[in-house]
């Protein structure tokens, strides 16, 4: 793959933080940076960048070709070749050195929705700097999960990576069950784990309110504000 297109949203004030968010099959960038908007993200010195993800394949309801980061069958989640998944990594990992070099890798987190989860959490799985933590939502475990990361598991400096997931409960393309099956897999090798359960279906980030928030504080090390009217969160490992 060539270098990444990408959108970036700068910090109102002093950059304190990145957040690195990769969209699902079928969107685009902005997507996503409107869940960065929502949580006042650049308010609080956060850095957004969108990668937008440059293999094209057919869409399932469609037939016309719609943005992803490896091509897959929605209907089988479970097909799709590992060539094309460590591709985007490689790509991907470029501009996270590029990101992590401007204010440090435990200043950065990496995010996804969907199939931009797995590819996120994979990802920082297998970088080399020891990351703040990554952030999903709706993601799927892998049929070999091992396959995509380096030889003997995550890298030595992710080995402990915290991580947060959300997962719709009526989610009809990537059921919850996938998203908690990852989530048994992480917490088994040893990963501090956020799980959320939200009600709706296949939406980026639909219903995140406190959660996300503080688990960005405490990965960041920075205060990032709970939108208006959000309540306490739950925390589990």
């Amino acid at each position: 793959m060539d270098r990444l297109e990408y959108e970036e949203i700068e910090p109102a004030g002093a950059h304190r933080a990145t957040v690195v968010w990769l969209h699902g099959v079928g969107q685009v960038p902005g997507d996503l940076v409107a869940v960065a908007d929502r949580f006042g993200l650049a308010a609080a010195g956060v850095r957004g960048v969108f990668p937008r993800a440059p293999v094209e394949a057919p869409s399932l309801l469609t037939g016309l070709p719609v943005p992803c980061w490896f091509p897959q069958s929605l209907v089988a989640l479970d097909r799709f070749d590992v060539r094309d998944v460590l591709a985007a990594h490689r790509a991907l990992t470029e501009l996270l050195r590029a990101e992590t070099g401007r204010i440090g890798a435990g200043r950065t987190v990496v995010a996804g929705f969907s199939q931009g989860a797995t590819v996120a959490v994979t990802l920082a799985l297998r970088y080399a700097e020891p990351l703040a933590g990554t952030a999903l939502y709706a993601p799927y475990l892998p049929p070999d999960l091992s396959a995509l990361l380096p030889e003997g598991g995550p890298s030595p400096a992710n080995r402990r990576l915290p991580v947060w997931i959300g997962h719709g409960a009526r989610d009809w393309i990537v059921p919850e069950r996938s998203g908690a099956d990852l989530r048994d897999v992480l917490v088994s090798w040893g990963h501090p784990v956020t799980w959320q359960r939200y009600p709706g279906g296949h939406e980026p980030f639909a219903g995140v309110r406190a959660s996300l928030p503080d688990f960005l504080s405490e990965t960041l090390g920075i205060p990032v504000p709970r939108p208006a009217g959000a309540g306490p969160t739950a925390r589990a490992s």
